[in-house]
C-alpha cells in the first residue's frame, strides 16, 4: 500500500508494453497523449522504401498512364509530403477538383494510389507501385 505510485507506474509500462507487442494488429492506438494509426505509419515507411523487382516490373506494364494521371503521381511524390488532399493536388496541377478526385480513384483501382480519412477529409498517397509507375515514366520521358 505504501508504494501506490510505483504500483501504477508498472501497471502504466505493462499496458504499453501489450500494446507495442500487439501493434502491427491494432489499426489504431491512443493514449497518454500519443495517437499512431497504423496505415499512417506504414505509408510513410513505404513512401521511404525503394520499390522491389517485382513492383518496376508490373510498372514497366502499366505503361498506359495518361498525362494528367501521371501529374497526379508527380504530385503525389512530391518531397517533404506523405499525404495530399485533392484540392492541393488540384491547385498544383491545375486539373478541376472533381477530375483530380476521379483520377485518384481510378488510380487507387490499379493500386497506385491509396486514401484515408484526414483532419480536413480524404487523404491521399503514392503506393511504392505507384512510385515505381512514376520513375519509368519519368525514365521514358528522357
Amino acid at each position: 500500500m505504501s508504494l501506490a505510485a510505483e504500483m501504477g507506474l508498472a501497471i502504466v509500462a505493462g499496458a504499453i508494453g501489450l500494446a507495442f507487442a500487439n501493434i502491427d494488429k491494432m489499426s489504431k492506438f491512443k493514449g497518454a497523449g500519443f495517437e499512431a494509426e497504423m496505415k499512417m505509419v506504414h505509408t510513410m515507411l513505404e513512401s521511404q522504401t525503394e520499390p522491389t523487382i517485382e513492383q518496376k516490373a508490373e510498372a514497366k506494364a502499366q505503361q498506359n498512364l495518361n498525362h494528367d494521371e501521371n501529374c497526379i503521381l508527380a504530385c503525389l511524390l512530391k518531397q517533404g509530403y506523405t499525404w495530399r488532399y485533392a484540392n492541393t493536388i488540384a491547385s498544383e496541377t491545375g486539373i478541376h477538383k472533381s477530375e483530380i478526385i476521379d483520377y485518384l480513384h481510378s488510380l487507387m483501382a490499379k493500386g497506385l494510389t491509396k486514401n484515408a480519412d484526414g483532419t480536413n477529409g480524404e487523404i491521399w498517397s503514392i503506393t511504392a507501385l505507384g512510385k515505381s509507375v512514376q520513375q519509368q515514366y519519368q525514365l521514358n520521358k528522357l
